[in-house]
């Protein structure tokens, strides 16, 4: 690789980090207040929606373990002094900082009541603000998303597509802001990428196929059904290696306590809380690395960009030279080594020591 672009300097910081969908945003918070008149009603809706929803963000980013002892335990606990606390000892104002914006939806109300629905968003710099100010590490970036195909069993047989309340239970709900998206197939016309059997008997052509079709490389085969009164589900993790190999993990069988929008949740979560456990960063230390960016056009060169200024673990980079196949960088990156391979692994780049080259950032094959 011949370079012929000695000194250029550009900050990763200037590179577009906008993404469809984020883990900052919680939906569906369920909102619900009687008092003495509408706008009081109102009010305590939406003190209580936003305290849900700043909830449901402090799981999703945060394992248990790391927040006990903090304000930001969500489990009831006993506070210093003594007194039982419910969970998330953080106030008003401090979450009313945290929000960058709500949609509200489903309005209903009357003299003394007020229901709602609301979506919040939240603002990543004042999230990571209280997330230092309390010493909790967190998870801030997705997984790249997972394809679930939610077979249900029923009188008649197996369904995959029509009547089917398990795939309803997957595709009624967000979960494009999860950790780890999830993104159920729908049919085109009357054809259909994969059926029920295909999936159930991991047919290898047809995963292939429907995982092209998405343009992903994960895939759940989710198995649902009841008897006797007693809901289960469990399945099989399909990952298309880099190489072509087709890897199979078993998931579950799991026992549903609830309906199934619960159980899909739950499968969500579990999938949530794998990906934490794979990416939180303790190390608040800040390592430099050389690479050397490897790319066949501009294209592909703005691709390797993206999932550089994506990675959560990057904390800058500088470009000292560059060339039309290739680009040397200075890489500022928080946590282990092997957490950023794997979090650009999500975003389609592999990060690997080449003899010669040294750490190479190149697309995945």
């Amino acid at each position: 690789m011949r370079f012929i672009l000695a000194v250029l300097s550009l900050s990763l910081a200037c590179l577009p980090a906008a993404r469809a969908e984020d883990p900052y945003t919680v939906t569906g918070v369920e909102i619900d207040a009687t008092a003495g008149n509408a706008l009081q009603a109102q009010t305590a809706a939406m003190r209580q929606g936003q305290l849900d929803a700043a909830r449901r963000l402090v799981e999703r980013l945060t394992l248990a373990e790391d927040r006990a002892g903090t304000a930001l335990e969500l489990e009831a606990h006993l506070s210093e002094t003594g007194e039982m606390v419910s969970g998330l000892a953080l106030d008003d104002a401090l979450i009313a900082e945290m929000i960058a914006g709500l949609e509200i939806s489903n309005e209903q109300r009357s003299a003394t009541r007020y229901l709602a629905e609301l979506d919040v968003t939240f603002d990543p710099r004042a999230v990571r603000r209280v997330m230092a100010a309390y010493g909790v590490p967190y998870v801030e970036s997705q997984s790249r998303p997972l394809l679930v195909l939610p077979v249900h069993e029923g009188e008649s047989g197996f369904s995959l597509w029509e009547n089917n309340p398990w795939r309803a239970a997957f595709s009624d709900q967000n979960f494009s802001h999860a950790l780890t998206p999830v993104i159920v197939p729908s049919r085109s016309g009357n054809s259909v990428p994969i059926s029920a059997r295909q999936a159930l008997q991991l047919d290898e052509m047809a995963l292939r196929d429907t995982a092209a079709m998405f343009g992903l490389n994960r895939i759940a085969v989710l198995r649902a059904g009841e008897r006797d009164g007693i809901r289960r589900f469990g399945g099989y993790l399909v990952s298309i290696e880099t190489d072509g190999e087709l890897v199979v993990d078993t998931w579950g069988p799991q026992t549903v306590y609830g309906g199934w929008r619960d159980a899909a949740r739950s499968f969500v979560t579990d999938r949530e809380e794998d990906w934490k456990r794979r990416s939180v960063v303790r190390d608040f230390e800040t390592t430099s690395m050389r690479v050397t960016v490897l790319y066949g056009g501009l294209e592909e060169w703005r691709r390797l960009q993206d999932a550089l200024s994506r990675a959560s673990l990057v904390e800058g980079a500088q470009l000292d030279a560059m060339s039309r196949d290739g680009a040397r960088m200075v890489v500022d990156y928080r946590g282990q080594l092997d957490q950023l391979v794997s979090e650009l692994a999500e975003r389609g780049a592999t990060l690997e020591e080449h003899p010669g080259l040294g750490w190479v950032v190149l697309s995945e094959q």
